[in-house]
């Protein structure tokens, strides 16, 4: 076996592949290839098929022959120069390894192909040719190292393997990361239905700012929906018109993801930070297995968190939780980021003593917290950090109290900000105060108990909320979460002997805000998302103490839970491919991601029904990593058709509908929004409820009120008779259906899955 230069676990992932000159030849290989596919593909384009009239399939063919030419000019260079070491470990000929080298490329060749096609529609074929092969060769590097040009890739020391893991996730990571901004401005990503209220009351407070230049009181034409969240999150969206940009779900969602992926660096930092001060004191056998070192653990932890299903619907949208995740956790990052520092520098004990620094970011991330979301949660927050503090250090408990009730006093300073400049003050206190925040604590049926303990909003189903804000991962944190209760009397006991164990600081978090999220009588899932960066923190930590039962029951249901999402996915790919609905970018990327996940699943059952050892263990969670990205990834490429030009309204529509009175069906408050975006410069807009009467004498009815008329049929359902409803079809697009009415799903209805997913919305005018 030949051991390859060993890399230091603390080495960056950037620094390792800048001191590889391996890769460096590899990417001046990939250079000369680039030129080589560019060169081949312009020339194809404009002279040797410039016969072939359609443009789309010229450039079809003319990528297939310069990939093609590349490929071979990649190998031959590759093999004599970048990878001539290993000439003497590979036992075969020349065409046996061209074979291993093309399958090994096909993966980055297929995202080429794709990303090239799908780019081709928004930038010059070139640029994005050019960008499509910057990813490819990333992909095609690794392959090639690990399995073309190695003789035995199960023959790798342990520092090769210590690289492989931290390479592998760091690409997942960057994956999930163009995941999560892929086809953000899209209609149809998964979401929750305030969405649209929160971006109703944003713009009509903005056209009550444009015309008065008031940014307060809040504004909206929803019966009792105006104070329904404190005003920063509106001002937050109020500045994109304020910027000059268009009113588009885009602008408005980016601020999210960029919240998203902050929480994300966050998640990483704390999981690499406790890893490293394990590795340094050495106090105990450490939790991770010593192939994972402290880099791979922190983007472990990025990925547990970003695999959450929680994440990935409430962590884009223009909501709340990835805004009030990221005040709500600041502090308590930072109490960590102190503890660590005392320990690296000797405190023990009753030492600790935080900067006031701590207190400080508690106070503003509080009232931020409540300034964004509910004054309610500053009480948790600082009962929470002030337990953290007594358990470091209970002997300044009085100190500890006075400096979280001044950081509590200023918080809510800020919130009461908003009844001093709100010139409707006691508007602020009936709708918000009482009615969003009271309301959800009081009984809200029968009896607070009887709520409390049956039905579901109890306290049952809240406890399973972890579970499902994880969905295909929250077996693995469901498991951990029930590790850690058992580990409740140990870490007791160690503090008792004066042991100070930083990781506590994070389970105290957990746990008391789980509890207190118990109380109201409205009880959700949703309520725990908070919880879920500092979860995927101590899963990437404590996953490996798991017992091998333990480990292999998470990894079964969580493969379960995604081979029952991927059907879900299949019976919308099945319907989209029915009507025809995807180019052919779209089919070759989802019919490769299918490829991938079946490979994946067959690991995971390999696995799960084989006494596989430790190290194959370790392997199929990052497999299981890898399942749950592709599903977001699907999902993604399954709905992005539907925000394509070629089903959205074209300039003249939407000339023509300037103004316009517009009559829409909605199912779901402040659902009728989404035509703002759909309709720039429609005039007011008012919604009709989707199952009332719309047949022809019923549009006809509500032409006599409206300018514009809306109307949705069931595929394969006759257009509006214009004759009989007096009226024109001026546009009709696919829209995806949602809220489907009881009894409606059936085996039955399943045969004809198009009918189930999707329906045609008509945009009805008056006949001229």
């Amino acid at each position: 076996m030949t051991t390859h230069t060993s890399v230091e676990p603390n080495t960056s992932f950037a620094q390792t592949l800048l001191t590889r000159w391996r890769y460096i030849k590899f990417g001046l290989v990939g250079a000369s290839g680039t030129v080589v596919n560019l060169a081949v593909l312009y020339v194809c384009q404009e002279f040797l098929l410039a016969s072939i009239t359609s443009g789309e399939q010229r450039l079809y063919a003319s990528l297939a022959i310069a990939i093609f030419l590349a490929t071979v000019n990649n190998f031959a260079w590759n093999r004599l120069w970048t990878w001539r070491d290993r000439h003497a470990e590979f036992h075969g000929g020349i065409g046996t390894q061209f074979v291993r080298y093309g399958l090994a490329s096909w993966l980055g060749t297929s995202v080429q192909y794709i990303l090239t096609l799908w780019l081709a529609q928004h930038v010059h074929y070139l640029l994005g040719n050019v960008l499509a092969i910057v990813l490819a060769s990333v992909i095609n590097y690794f392959a090639n190292d690990w399995w073309t040009f190695k003789g035995n890739p199960r023959e790798v020391s342990d520092d090769e393997r210590t690289q492989r893991y931290q390479s592998i996730t760091f690409g997942l990571l960057v994956l999930a990361v163009l995941v999560y901004m892929f086809d953000l401005g899209g209609e149809n990503i998964p979401r929750n239905g305030d969405e649209l209220v929160y971006t109703h009351i944003a713009f009509k407070t903005w056209l009550q700012a444009h015309a008065t230049g008031a940014w307060l009181p809040l504004a909206s034409e929803l019966d009792h929906m105006r104070n329904t969240k404190p005003p920063l999150l509106f001002w937050q969206a109020m500045v994109v018109p304020w910027l000059g940009l268009e009113w588009k779900l885009l602008w408005l969602r980016i601020p999210s993801l960029l919240y998203t992926v902050a929480n994300t660096a966050l998640v990483v930092w704390a999981a690499r930070a406790l890893a490293t001060d394990w590795l340094r004191h050495k106090t105990e056998p450490t939790p991770f297995p010593k192939v994972l070192n402290a880099n791979t653990l922190g983007l472990m932890a990025g990925l547990i968190f970003l695999g959450c299903f929680s994440t990935y619907r409430y962590g884009r949208p223009y909501l709340t939780s990835a805004i009030e995740t990221f005040w709500m956790n600041l502090p308590f990052w930072w109490l960590l980021c102190q503890v660590l520092r005392a320990r690296s520098q000797g405190g023990q004990g009753d030492n600790f003593n935080p900067s006031l620094s701590l207190f400080a970011v508690a106070g503003l991330s509080w009232g931020m917290v409540a300034l964004y979301k509910s004054f309610v949660l500053i009480a948790p927050l600082a009962a929470t950090l002030f337990v953290s503090l007594c358990w470091l250090n209970h002997t300044a408990w009085r100190a500890w109290f006075l400096r979280v009730a001044l950081s509590t006093a200023f918080a809510l300073g800020l919130f009461a900000l908003w009844f001093v400049v709100d010139p409707d003050p006691m508007g602020v206190w009936r709708e918000f105060v009482v009615g969003e925040n009271w309301g959800k604590v009081s009984a809200g049926g029968p009896s607070y108990l009887r709520t409390a303990f049956v039905g579901g909003f109890s306290v049952w189903v809240q406890a399973l909320g972890l579970l499902q804000n994880g969905a295909m991962l929250g077996p693995l944190i469901m498991g951990v979460a029930i590790w850690g209760l058992f580990q409740m009397r140990p870490a007791w006991r160690a503090r008792l002997s004066g042991v100070v164990q930083p990781q506590a600081v994070l389970w105290i978090y957990v746990l008391l805000l789980s509890v207190f999220f118990m109380v109201p009588s409205q009880r959700s899932a949703r309520y725990l998302i908070p919880l879920m960066p500092v979860m995927s923190v101590l899963c990437a930590i404590w996953l490996w103490r798991l017992p091998q039962w333990a480990q292999r029951t998470a990894m079964g249901l969580g493969t379960v839970f995604s081979l029952l999402g991927l059907g879900f996915l299949g019976l919308f790919l099945w319907a989209g491919w029915r009507i025809d609905l995807y180019p052919l970018w779209g089919r070759l990327g989802l019919l490769l991601i299918l490829a991938l996940q079946v490979l994946a699943l067959l690991r995971l059952f390999g696995t799960l029904f084989s006494r596989a050892n430790t190290q194959t263990l370790q392997a199929s969670w990052i497999w299981l990593f890898g399942l749950v990205l592709s599903l977001f990834a699907w999902f993604g490429m399954l709905s992005a058709p539907l925000h394509t030009t070629a089903n959205t309204y074209s300039a003249e529509v939407v000339a023509q509908v300037q103004e316009a009175k517009l009559a829409t069906p909605s199912n779901f408050n402040g659902d009728f929004e989404r035509w703002r975006f759909l309709i720039p410069g429609v005039g007011k807009i008012t919604p009709y409820m989707d199952h009332e009467p719309n047949e022809d004498a019923d549009i006809a009815q509500r032409l006599k009120s409206f300018d514009a008329v809306v109307v949705h049929r069931y595929w394969n359902d006759a257009a509006p008779d214009c004759e009989k409803a007096n009226c024109q079809i001026l546009a009709q697009r696919i829209g995806l259906r949602g809220r489907h009415p009881a009894g409606e799903i059936n085996l039955k209805s399943l045969q004809t899955p198009e009918r189930v997913m999707f329906w045609r919305e008509y945009l009805l005018v008056k006949k001229p």
